[in-house]
């Protein structure tokens, strides 16, 4: 008779196999809604039970363990086929669902359930034409918070990335561009580029939370107006650029090797100096980045490293390695 292999010599059962990779590189499921929650939230009727680990606002976009607002019955049924656990809808489908009257009205209120139980420091930022301040602020936050910073899906409204907010983040970063719903988000932190429309400055500095931070370009014709509404909020104020009297201040920039800058700023009285990509736009864009570090509390260390030429940071990955 052969013997029986030891337990400890058994295979590895896929699911278990998957589920350790899954803990070991921070994409395990985590859930986001329960089928009872949405419906309390939202002042809806749950039909069956779901735990989302998502928000999906259009089929293309539901992956497995989504909630998807549905807007009509065959939209709600082509992304439960998709994978979603369950749905908001309108009407009644064939799978686990909450049952409303408006999908707006039920996407806005299971948003500020969501921002209500964040513990995440809200950041909004607007009037930047390209994407590299925003991504270098996420960048850095995510390195400094080791993985817990979020930022919606860009095409997303402000509501659904609310709705898609865990509970767990310790930052949140929203692109507020011409978004109406900036009342609900009540960010701590602001960021205002260069390109920042007056009246959406004005609307955003009000909407920041008292004893939070609005950081601004102090060389922009309408600092002091966008100033005056975050004070009036109660909140602090951070310029940045060239100006002398900005509280960041762009000191000097040299070419540095072939593919990026060597950046001089003084902040808040101190002197730094970093290298910045030569794809990341101008010196003082990099300076909104470091501000809003230095508001949110996190490492400067970290905006530095995620800002630097990118041959840098190649080497820098293959020495860790």
């Amino acid at each position: 008779m052969s013997a029986q292999p030891a337990s400890n010599d058994m295979p590895v059962p896929n699911d278990t196999r998957r589920a350790i990779i899954e803990e070991a590189e921070g994409t395990a499921y985590r859930t986001l809604w329960r089928a009872h929650t949405v419906a309390l939230s939202v002042g809806g009727i749950a039909h069956g039970d779901f735990a989302a680990h998502s928000i999906a606002m259009s089929p293309a976009k539901v992956v497995p363990g989504a909630l998807y607002f549905a807007r009509g019955e065959v939209d709600a049924v082509a992304a439960l086929a998709r994978g979603a656990v369950g749905v908001v809808s309108t009407r009644p489908v064939r799978g686990p669902h909450v049952l409303v009257d408006d999908i707006d009205d039920a996407l806005a209120r299971l948003a500020r359930a969501g921002r209500n139980r964040a513990r995440a420091t809200i950041i909004a930022h607007a009037g930047f034409t390209l994407s590299t301040v925003p991504d270098a602020l996420f960048a850095s936050l995510d390195k400094a918070s080791r993985g817990l910073a979020f930022a919606p899906c860009p095409e997303d409204c402000v509501d659904a990335g609310l709705a898609g907010l865990a509970a767990d983040r310790s930052h949140a970063i929203f692109a507020i561009d011409h978004a109406p719903q900036i009342d609900r988000l009540r960010p701590h932190i602001f960021i205002g580029g260069r390109d920042l429309d007056r009246n959406e400055g004005l609307r955003a500095g009000g909407a920041l939370q008292s004893g939070g931070a609005a950081v601004l370009s102090a060389d922009h014709p309408d600092f002091a107006c966008w100033r005056a509404a975050a004070l009036d909020a109660g909140a602090q104020v951070y310029g940045y650029g060239r100006k002398a009297s900005a509280d960041i201040c762009l000191l000097d920039s040299v070419r540095c090797g072939s593919t990026g800058w060597l950046v001089t700023a003084e902040m808040m009285g101190q002197r730094m100096c970093f290298a910045l990509d030569d794809g990341f736009g101008e010196a003082c864009a990099s300076l909104a980045v470091l501000g809003a570090m230095r508001a949110a509390g996190a490492s400067l260390g970290c905006a530095a490293l995620v800002m630097q030429p990118r041959p840098a940071q190649d080497e820098a990955r293959a020495i860790a390695v």
